[in-house]
């Protein structure tokens, strides 16, 4: 049995910039992190010669690869081989699905480092993430851009640069202790929302023109926040962080509402630095607290979940049993 994670991520600043409209044309940056939650695959060989695939609570059965209705299953094994033998997979993740943190590419990159490993094959976070991107972008032309599985793959705090489908990274270069500040300076809350990424990034791909003054404004950010980090400037950081926020809600799509006006205004009364990952209105809210407002966001948020966060340095990893 081989079983595979991947982390989820975080986006800190520049996302949106890594859809492939914009970033054909202008070339994205995003500044973001792999954090503790993940994604999980395990694999085992059929055992009477059907797939058999158990995720998001519902167990599928396939006599034919084609015939697999789990679009990232199906496409990941169509991608490793197109006549790809009856396996068995599971699909776990540590947070609901459609919840903003990067699920669905964390899925296809561990879906993809399982069925690698099972042939024999040690892909790198690169080619890992390039081949997801590919899957969720080009194949499926779904509700995503280049940055998730990228980032995920990988690991790491991380600024990623996209001129289209072609990606580079480098991790953000900071002190330890500027990266142990940064770290104890965000908290992450949880409102049970889910929602589909897809209708809002229609949305927005179909504004794009109309949308450009404010993308251009969000890569701009990415490389202000970048520098921020590295200079170990807390309090510029967390401005940057905040401020995606409000660019965000100035685009065309699904990315302000009551809701998130209120959980934003009450936030920003105690002096910290909110934004909801995503490309849609997220389930989370993540808090940049640079002047130690922990307690008081704690209390304003108290209708929200507080989960655990954790930056880290760590990308896919597949291991055998």
């Amino acid at each position: 049995m081989l079983i595979a994670r991947t982390p989820l991520r975080i986006p800190l600043g520049g996302g949106l910039t890594d859809l492939k409209p914009y970033a054909v044309r202008f070339g994205g940056v995003t500044v973001s992190s792999t954090i503790g939650l993940a994604a999980h695959v395990t694999l085992l060989p059929s055992i009477d010669g059907r797939f058999e695939v158990v995720a998001e609570g519902r167990v599928e059965t396939a006599e034919r690869l084609g015939d697999l209705r789990h679009d990232l299953v199906r496409e990941a094994l169509r991608s490793v081989d197109p006549d790809h033998p009856p396996v068995r997979l599971a699909v776990w993740v540590d947070v609901a699905g459609q919840s903003g943190l990067g699920t669905s590419g964390a899925v296809t990159v561990t879906l993809l480092h399982a069925l690698r490993a099972l042939r024999g094959e040690t892909p790198s976070g690169a080619s890992l993430g390039g081949e997801a991107a590919r899957i969720e972008v080009e194949v499926l032309q779904g509700a995503s851009g280049y940055h998730d599985p990228h980032v995920c793959a990988r690991g790491g705090l991380l600024r990623l640069d996209y001129d289209g489908p072609r990606v580079t990274a480098r991790e953000v270069a900071m002190t330890p202790a500027a990266r142990a500040a940064f770290e104890g300076s965000l908290l992450l809350f949880s409102s049970g929302r889910q929602a589909r990424t897809k209708p809002s990034l229609d949305l927005l791909g179909s504004h794009l023109e109309e949308a450009l003054p404010v993308l251009h404004d969000l890569k701009a950010l990415a490389n202000e926040l970048e520098g921020a980090l590295e200079a170990g400037d807390l309090a510029r950081a967390a401005w940057c962080i905040g401020e995606k926020q409000r660019l965000k809600e100035r685009l065309p799509g699904h990315f302000v509402d009551d809701f998130v006006r209120d959980v934003t205004a009450r936030v920003r009364a105690t002096g910290a630095a909110p934004q909801l990952p995503g490309g849609k209105i997220s389930g989370y809210v993540l808090v940049c607290c640079p002047d130690g407002q922990h307690d008081a966001v704690r209390a304003a948020l108290a209708d929200l979940r507080e989960v655990p966060l954790r930056l880290t340095g760590t990308g896919s990893t597949v291991v055998a049993t």
